[in-house]
């Protein structure tokens, strides 16, 4: 049986995409030699600002659009631009204030808040060191307002035989 010139003729191209077209991506390869590349990095701890993170970035942004490993690629583009990203504040060091700011303590409370925030916002430098003295200052402050601030109800001799507290002659 044979065929004719014209049917081979459409078939041998249609037969040759089918055989050649699994191994026209070439995205996984790319991603591969980047995950090899990315390792590195992490295992030698390098900073994500470091600018030898640039061509993985690079050869991970260069994986074809429609390629099957192109979600992975992308994915690792976000982590790594996301940690070069500008970080969040340091955490705050001072709890919020408790109530409406009635007593002296609250008012320091959210003074040393306020401190703690814009130690936490402010760069590295030497502009820190004072907000670092004034945040220490603040805190030394508040521990004193506490030491001698009593809730309501307790009075200056309910702390019994603790160190430096003597008990009361005559408990009520």
């Amino acid at each position: 049986m044979r065929m004719p010139p014209r049917r081979l003729s459409a078939v041998i191209p249609l037969a040759l995409c089918l055989l050649l077209s699994p191994g026209c991506d070439k995205g996984p390869d790319q991603l591969r030699d980047a995950e090899k590349r990315y390792r590195e990095l992490i295992d030698r701890r390098v900073s994500p600002l470091d600018p030898a993170w640039d061509p993985v970035i690079a050869a991970l942004d260069a994986i074809d659009k429609d390629s099957k490993a192109r979600p992975a690629a992308d994915q690792r583009i976000a982590a790594i631009r996301g940690l070069r990203g500008r970080l969040p504040p340091r955490p705050l060091a001072t709890p919020g204030s408790t109530g409406p700011g009635t007593t002296e303590a609250d008012a320091k409370r959210a003074a040393c808040e306020a401190l703690a925030i814009r130690l936490g916002q402010a760069p590295e430098g030497p502009e820190r060191e004072p907000l670092r003295a004034a945040l220490d200052t603040c805190h030394n402050e508040l521990v004193r307002l506490e030491a001698h601030s009593h809730p309501p109800g307790e009075h200056d001799h309910d702390h019994g035989s603790e160190a430096g507290h003597p008990a009361p002659a005559n408990p009520p």
